[in-house]
């Protein structure tokens, strides 16, 4: 039986109100993946785990999303070509991941940018592009680290700049040591991307989970302990569950109390596992509270799919420290935004706010700001000074309905306040230091043998001129040119 809440809902969906047949603002994601095959990932990522990593976010983009996946080396490789997900998308996604592998000779990140924007000049504006670069190394594009050193350069300067203006963040993954930190950084802040280090290939699963929260933002249902409520208007829910070696302890119970493991498949249920994570979808699910049993060490989140959706324009991700910026939040129902003031009513909207220093704030939205006419509500961020990773958590309740929506938001330093270089104009200065120094180097080695040369060669010439002095020494007063003496006055020349 549905609920009065839901019946109110319905009641607004076919009475007639203002803006009740408008779509929802919200643009759907748009994915562009570019994944490093150079040697050296041998080295950082043995066991090739970024095949189940790329895996998890096949599984959890969301249909009718754009996607595609590139691999790149010495050359770019398009592996996924770049269109809409759907379950033709997926299939063929899953069945391309064996191709990841460590051929590259070296790592041509600018050609792999510039595959991954081929329709620059022509981005569908009902989509919201993102870029998801993951690499271990550097700019390697020849042999000389002045023309690498040149190719950071005019990335940062020509196509970053332009990313960032068009509202084209590129998320930059870092995975060992050895990849070049501060370029990566500078090349994510000049696009309002994030820029994440992982110390390990056992990070990546969860470092790209979060890069896809960022770039498709899923309503998610709140878990109370190992319990969770689905309502009425819920589709579809994904449980998903990372773990360790206790994989064949999840179950998942339903509200009658019947129980599902892995070998629950068919049906209304999808159940997938590997040694990482299992996510188990369940479709047209009953109403009621749900419990999912798991491992103690288990992370364990579910989302949504349903007629009611909480939709938020977040603000960039990456923004400068002092700078204002404002969400946008509204409810839709099957795409329309609501706007009837009854139910608005029955909603509350909070935000949460963790900053990097683990100070917290709310901003109770729907006590604090009126009902909007048109249904969106905008909502003023606080200034943030300290600069660091926050985590926005929109949150909505109503009765038996409860859904949350995580965001993520870099606040950088100043130019004038960093510790490093973060400006996109200008790449960070340790990037073309070494380069500089050898070319330097080089130019006085030339300089010191060529005036060692000259040196010689003036000694060879006063040695010549003093033994032809000696010899004419040892020949006595005899004329060195004929009809000129030396020892004679001008006087006595026979021009007299």
């Amino acid at each position: 039986m549905r609920s009065s809440l839901l019946a109110l809902l319905l009641l607004c969906l076919f009475a007639p109100a203002a803006g009740a047949d408008t779509a929802g603002a919200g643009l759907k994601p748009d994915l562009r993946l570019l994944i490093d095959i150079s040697g050296s990932m041998k080295t950082s990522d043995p066991d090739n785990l970024r095949a189940p990593a790329m895996d998890l976010m096949i599984r959890l983009l969301p249909e009718g999303a754009k996607a595609g996946v590139w691999l790149f080396g010495e050359e770019v490789r398009e592996l996924v070509p770049h269109g809409l997900v759907d379950a033709q998308w997926r299939a063929r996604a899953q069945v391309a991941m064996s191709q990841i592998d460590n051929s590259g000779q070296r790592t041509n990140i600018p050609a792999a940018l510039a595959a991954a924007t081929y329709d620059f000049d022509r981005l569908d504006p009902g989509f919201r592009s993102s870029i998801v670069l993951l690499t271990d190394g550097k700019v390697d594009v020849a042999e000389s680290p002045m023309v690498n050193a040149g190719a950071a350069r005019k990335l940062l300067q020509q196509l970053a700049p332009q990313l960032g203006a068009t509202g084209v963040p590129v998320h930059t993954i870092a995975l060992s040591a050895e990849a070049d930190w501060l370029f990566l950084r500078a090349l994510a802040q000049t696009t309002s991307g994030v820029a994440e280090q992982a110390e390990s290939a056992q990070q990546l699963t969860g470092i790209f989970l979060q890069a896809l929260e960022m770039v498709a933002p899923t309503a998610r249902v709140p878990l109370a302990g190992s319990v969770f409520a689905i309502d009425d208007s819920v589709r579809e829910f994904t449980v998903l569950a990372f773990f360790g070696d206790e994989q064949d302890r999840l179950q998942l119970l339903d509200p009658t109390g019947s129980s599902y493991g892995a070998s629950a498949t068919g049906g209304s249920i999808d159940w997938f596992q590997n040694e990482q994570f299992a996510l188990v979808t369940v479709t047209s699910p009953m109403a009621g509270k749900w419990q999912v049993n798991a491992p103690d060490s288990a992370g364990v989140r579910v989302t949504v799919i349903s007629d009611l959706e909480l939709e938020v324009d977040p603000p960039p991700n990456s923004i400068p420290a002092g700078r204002p910026s404002e969400l946008g939040v509204r409810l839709t129902e099957q795409g329309r935004v609501l706007t009837d003031p009854q139910v608005l009513e029955a909603f509350e909207i909070v935000v949460d706010i963790l900053g990097p220093d683990g100070a917290s704030r709310r901003i109770a939205v729907t006590e604090e700001y009126p009902q909007p006419a048109d249904g969106e509500y905008r909502v003023a961020m606080p200034v943030f000074e300290l600069p660091g990773r926050y985590q926005l958590l929109v949150q909505l309740q109503a009765r038996t309905l409860q859904r949350e929506l995580p965001l993520y938001l870099e606040v950088v330093a100043p130019p004038e306040k960093a510790t490093l270089v973060t400006r996109g104009q200008q790449p960070p200065e340790d990037d073309f230091q070494a380069p500089l120094l050898w070319m330097a180097t080089t130019v006085g080695l030339v300089l010191l043998v060529t005036w060692g040369l000259l040196h010689r060669r003036k000694r060879r010439k006063l040695a010549l001129w003093k033994q032809r002095a000696r010899l004419a020494a040892h020949n006595g007063d005899a004329e060195l040119v004929r009809g000129v003496s030396a020892d004679r006055p001008e006087s006595n020349s026979s021009l007299d």
